[in-house]
């Protein structure tokens, strides 16, 4: 009995310490990488335990866990690598860098789903490359945030004919950035406005480039830009200092200080990439589920408090918009 006794001691203490103690976890494995440190993010990452929840896979039935890279390049690639040695049973990536090291270490061994990333088909970044991959894009409205963005001037002055000078910051190497801005100039002279950009490559070179450009525009469109987000408090100093408005592209840069935004709805977005990792969960190849696209996730929210100190008001096409102020 002694013996019997001893070995199971053992075995316990042989699955705690050198194994882990997910190793004696019955729940099923499921972990996400998070690129960045920011309110969309976060929103996503909280959507997606919504969505798991919803169809039946919470804190009881799976361990999932996330990393978060903090901007971080090398970090990122080196949480990947870890995440997918420990062959999880499906590994999420939150936002391009993140998932696409993913997808890149997991080399078709795990499922990868990813979200939060604007154009999965680009160049730079095709996840269509890879086997047993999927996720769900965060493509912004570009038209109507371009209409948006007019709309607010013309309360200021309804028979201007000039332009509006719309300043864009972001980092050359985030193929989703590059995507949005081509997308903006495209769309450029249709709504009679200008395109004025600042190319960065680490946070240190932002506070320089909005130097260089404040002068000549009239606004400024904060993109979903990871390193420009994280940063979000450098842009809206030096814009407030100036007297000029900054336009997000969702909710949470709104209530930072951003006057408006056609804001994509993270929390929703998640939800919806939960959906898919449940999908995988119960069965179903990665292979088999189509990137998903949102089409009704959008809102206009603007910041009551910004637009009265900026001399602004909600433009009448927007009376039901969520004032993200109060």
């Amino acid at each position: 009995m002694k013996k019997i006794l001893v070995l199971i001691v053992s075995a316990l203490l042989m699955c705690g310490m050198v194994l882990g103690v997910s190793a004696c976890d019955s729940r099923v494995k499921v972990r996400v990488l998070q690129y960045a440190e920011h309110g969309s993010l976060d929103n996503c990452y909280e959507g997606i335990v919504a969505g798991l929840e919803e169809k039946g896979y919470g804190s009881d039935v799976i361990d999932i866990t996330r990393i978060n890279a903090k901007g971080s390049e090398s970090d990122n690639t080196t949480y990947a690598s870890s995440i997918i040695n420990e062959s999880p049973a499906v590994a999420v990536g939150i936002a391009t860098p993140s998932a696409y090291a993913l997808a890149s270490a997991a080399r078709g061994d795990v499922p990868v789903v990813f979200t939060a990333v604007s154009d999965p088909t680009a160049e730079s970044a095709n996840f269509e490359a890879f086997d047993n991959v999927t996720g769900s894009s965060d493509k912004l409205p570009v038209e109507s945030q371009l209409k948006l963005i007019t709309d607010f001037f013309k309360t200021k002055d309804s028979a201007r004919t000039e332009a509006v000078k719309i300043g864009i910051i972001y980092t050359r190497t985030e193929a989703n950035s590059v995507s949005h801005i081509a997308e903006f100039k495209a769309l450029a002279s249709q709504y009679n406005v200008e395109i004025v950009e600042a190319v960065v490559d680490t946070a240190t070179d932002i506070p320089l480039a909005i130097d260089s450009i404040i002068a000549q525009v009239d606004c400024f469109n904060n993109l979903t830009d990871n390193n420009v987000v994280q940063n979000l408090d450098t842009l809206l100093d030096k814009a407030d200092a100036a007297g000029k408005p900054v336009f997000g592209s969702e909710i949470e840069q709104v209530k930072k200080g951003c006057l408006a935004s056609c804001s994509l709805d993270y929390f929703k977005l998640g939800k919806q990439t939960g959906y898919m990792i449940a999908e995988i969960l119960g069965g179903k190849s990665a292979n088999d589920i189509e990137f998903l696209y949102l089409t009704d996730g959008y809102s206009v929210d603007y910041n009551s408090t910004v637009a009265q100190t900026l001399g602004f008001t909600l433009p009448s096409d927007y009376e039901g918009a969520n004032d993200a102020a109060a």
